[in-house]
């Protein structure tokens, strides 16, 4: 299922699209000795949809406006300068448009320090969806391919080959 005005996370990406993708690879729960294996799988899944969900609605605007800063949204959008042009559920699946090389760049920068990723654990994690789940801390996993990364490159440089 999808949000309203969102496409689905397509393999054909037109000139200057990055996919990201975003999955949730632990999370420590208050009290999880009380919950079995199965249960703390199926909670990391509900977790995980929820803060997609979340992601999702600040995107669409439907959060109030002192809110968006703090958001992921406003991260690659208002600091990397680049448009949210997908986005999809399950593990979070975001595709980006970043219209200039430099754009590119700094993402990708951004993304190898693990920065990108630090950034999505603070804000996709919020005080709500910690009570809500009884979650104390979570680790995410953000990827971009080297492989997208470079076709975006190969598309914002005009060039048809690696050198």
């Amino acid at each position: 299922m999808f949000s309203p005005g969102f496409l689905e996370v397509s393999a054909h990406l037109a000139p200057g699209r990055l996919p990201i993708r975003i999955r949730l690879s632990r999370a420590t729960f208050q009290e999880a000795e009380s919950k079995d294996a199965a249960q703390q799988e199926e909670a990391k899944h509900l977790l995980m949809c929820e803060m997609t969900k979340h992601f999702l609605e600040i995107h669409a605007a439907e959060v109030p406006s002192e809110k968006f800063s703090q958001s992921l949204s406003y991260y690659l959008q208002g600091v990397h300068d680049t448009i949210i042009r997908e986005a999809g559920e399950g593990s979070l699946r975001i595709v980006v448009e970043c219209r200039t090389l430099e754009i590119l760049e700094r993402l990708w920068d951004d993304y190898n320090s693990g920065h990108l990723n630090e950034v999505a654990e603070e804000r996709l994690l919020t005080d709500e969806i910690k009570k809500k789940y009884e979650v104390e801390s979570i680790e995410l996993e953000t990827t971009i391919t080297m492989e997208n990364y470079l076709a975006c490159k190969l598309s914002l440089t005009g060039t048809s080959s690696y050198i």
